[in-house]
Parts: C-alpha cells; structure tokens; sequence
C-alpha cells in the first residue's frame, strides 16, 4: 500500500501545488490543508482516471485522512 500511497500523493500535490511535507498519512484532505468539495471532486476524477474506480465526492468528504483514503482507494482496486 504504500506504492498506493505514493501515487495518491503525487496526485495531491500536482493537483493542489502543496509541498511534499504537507502530505502525510496522517493528513486530513479539508482541515489541514484546506481542499475544498471541488478539490475533493477533481481528486477523486482524477484517481478515478488513474484506477478506472468510481469515487464520489461523499466518500472523500467522509474520511478522516490521506491513510482513509488509501485504503478506500486499495479496497475498491482488490474488491
């Protein structure tokens, strides 16, 4: 999971110009580094692109950090 990680953080960062250090796992997407429910949209198109998922905006909007949203993103892959 962690190679899973690391492409969902370089997908954060060239979508929101945030420095590497910002995205951790720990990290919540709307409080700590302030993405907004169109930030969350075009995250989730764009993860959605990369793995051929079908994320909605609600399941981002639920999760409590970047880590959530790997796994998420890892359960939906291997569903």
């Amino acid at each position: 999971m962690m190679e899973l990680f690391k492409e969902i953080k370089e997908i954060i960062i060239n979508l929101f110009a945030f420095d590497e250090k910002e995205v951790t796992q720990d990290a919540h997407l709307q409080v700590d580094l302030g993405v907004d429910s169109l930030g969350l949209l075009n995250l989730a198109t764009a993860i959605n692109e990369k793995h051929g998922l079908e994320l909605l905006i609600d399941d981002l909007m639920e999760l409590e950090s970047i880590g959530e949203l790997v796994s998420l993103v890892d359960s939906k892959i291997n569903a």
